[in-house]
């Protein structure tokens, strides 16, 4: 038995197998493809929800530190007006700072003593004792 094929039909033969196996390829990624797009629409809802989620944040972000710039401004503000208020605090503060360290300096010389709480009590005691031995005396 002989076949006779000519050049064109082996051509043909052979383009239509190719195009069988590309038909089957493209069956192959739309069957995979279609899960991928419904986890991708997942994802991309999830996204929105993030998205607006941190657009809500950023607002009220963007609204708190327009409160702190609003009370630094009005702070410095006051700071800035009655200098003589300002530099009045500023001479009673230095005034008592220079007070306290001359309080800590005599401390540290030994001129002021200070009350040991410690000492006090364990006098009483030393007296209570003594008085206790003394009545048991007489």
């Amino acid at each position: 038995m002989n076949i006779t094929l000519t050049l064109g039909e082996t051509c043909m033969l052979l383009i239509s197998i190719a195009l069988f196996i590309l038909l089957l390829y493209c069956i192959n990624l739309i069957r995979h493809l279609i899960p991928s797009i419904k986890r991708l629409v997942k994802v991309m809802e999830n996204v929105e929800t993030i998205t607006d989620s941190a657009a809500k944040s950023t607002t009220s972000a963007e609204a708190i530190v327009g409160d702190v710039m609003d009370v630094t401004s009005s702070l410095v503000t006051s700071v800035k007006g009655p200098v003589g208020i300002v530099g009045q605090a500023t001479s009673v503060a230095g005034a008592i700072k220079i007070i306290m360290e001359l309080i800590q300096d005599r401390k540290t010389r030994g001129v002021i003593e200070e009350e040991d709480p410690l000492r006090e009590s364990s006098e009483n005691t030393v007296d209570d004792e003594a008085e206790k031995q003394g009545g048991a005396d007489e």
